[in-house]
């Protein structure tokens, strides 16, 4: 373990160490290119699933995030996670120039004057799939089949992650 190595602070949180990430993620995939067909499709499968609430989570932000007294992205502590990282590279999104924060004491480094500089896309998983408390009462109030078909497609993303890391583990273990 690097002797900078500090387990309180965000994965790859450094320039260096954002660069190294991605270039070692980008180098595994076009090393195993052709045994990685499945994480592919199953990575094309969740940015499907991805844009298909989109237009929801947006409505909810422009309801609550501009009237919003504590808004979460000024206090939440979040990042590119692994899962977040092989989905970008394996969908081939645009990579974030940085992550998202190098320090816990920082706010997010694209949190901008009318919110995420980020297309919503590239952004961390738990920046989509968090409703705060009045988005999930803004929620409750649309019809049963909208609420239904959100926590049927937030289920069905984070269980097409799960499987595209593992199939993404697998292939490079083998």
């Amino acid at each position: 373990m690097p002797a900078d190595f500090d387990p309180t602070a965000p994965p790859w949180g450094s320039p260096a160490a954002w660069c190294e990430a991605n270039q070692t993620v980008d180098h595994l995939i076009r090393l195993h290119r052709q045994e990685l067909d499945r994480a592919v499709a199953l990575a094309l499968e969740v940015q499907m699933k991805l844009e298909s609430i989109f237009s929801l989570i947006d409505e909810l932000c422009m309801l609550t995030c501009p009237r919003c007294p504590d808004p979460c992205c000024l206090t939440a502590k979040v990042w590119i996670n692994f899962q977040d990282l092989l989905f970008l590279h394996l969908s081939a999104q645009k990579i974030p120039p940085a992550q998202m924060m190098s320090d816990l004491k920082e706010t997010c480094r694209y949190l901008g004057a009318k919110g995420c500089t980020l297309p919503r896309i590239v952004r961390p998983w738990i920046c989509t799939w968090y409703c705060c408390p009045s988005q999930t009462a803004n929620l409750n109030k649309m019809p049963p089949a909208i609420r239904e078909n959100f926590t049927h497609t937030i289920q069905a993303i984070k269980n097409g992650r799960k499987e595209m890391e593992a199939e993404f583990i697998r292939v490079i273990s083998g």
